[in-house]
């Protein structure tokens, strides 16, 4: 095995374990100290791996990529059953919010939709809708690398700009107190989206039902939640009560 494979599976393994001491690289391909060492040094070099006590890690940025991506994969069969349900809402000629969220990524998937405008503050989202050749615009902000996301207060400030014909959301949970996300930045964007937006739809896999988190916003800014399975009694009672439709199994 020369150099070139033994770093492809190296890298392999890295995402596998996270971190990996040199005396593993040794046994794992029978190769001498010198020859782990050279293939080390090499992964630096390349900013492929991150020097640790007696080893390497996977780097901060490839860390946090592969926590993305085992996010979108994680329940990812709920996701998709779910947004099937929301794809007949999008129309031609429609302007249309993408919310940073897995689910919500999902609604773009092998998906083009005609003469419609997609605007978003997710890396990921613009991607992933413009590679199936849909409309797309990217607000500007700060970047954030662990979630792909674009935020600040030139995000509110854009928004103003924007009348959505629908906005698509994500959240960390739901329970019949109302909508929950894990950042304080949530809270303003949401709130914002009601007033821009003519339809706010909430895209909540059943995984987050009955999930809190530290920040909330209440029922009144959706008009729409769109989920996977049967909502629990109290929460669809609330739903009612705030005249918010359902669309469920």
């Amino acid at each position: 095995m020369n150099q070139d494979e033994r770093l492809i599976q190296t890298i392999q393994l890295l995402e596998e374990k996270k971190q990996i001491k040199q005396e593993e690289l040794m046994n794992y391909f029978n190769i001498s100290k010198d020859t782990a060492r050279r293939d080390i040094l090499k992964l630096l070099e390349q900013d492929l791996a991150e020097r640790t006590k007696g080893g390497i890690k996977l780097p901060v940025i490839k860390q946090q990529l592969t926590d993305y991506q085992n996010r979108l994969i994680t329940h990812s069969f709920e996701k998709e059953t779910l947004t099937k349900k929301a794809h007949h809402l999008i129309q031609e000629n429609q302007t249309i919010w993408l919310d940073v969220s897995t689910t919500v990524e999902l609604l773009g998937k092998e998906k083009t939709f005609n003469n419609t405008l997609f605007v978003t503050n997710s890396v990921d989202n613009a991607v992933r809708y413009s590679e199936n050749k849909n409309n797309v615009y990217l607000l500007s902000g700060y970047y954030q690398p662990d979630s792909h996301l674009l935020t600040g207060p030139m995000i509110i400030s854009q928004l103003n700009h924007f009348h959505f014909d629908i906005a698509f959301i994500g959240a960390s949970g739901v329970s019949k107190e109302g909508i929950f996300f894990d950042e304080l930045d949530d809270l303003e964007l949401h709130q914002q989206l009601k007033q821009q937006a003519k339809k706010v739809v909430l895209l909540v896999d059943s995984t987050k039902i009955n999930q809190t988190t530290s920040f909330k916003i209440n029922w009144e800014n959706i008009d729409l939640l769109v989920t996977n399975q049967t909502l629990p009694n109290e929460i669809q009672n609330e739903l009612l009560e705030h005249n918010i439709q359902i669309i469920s199994e």
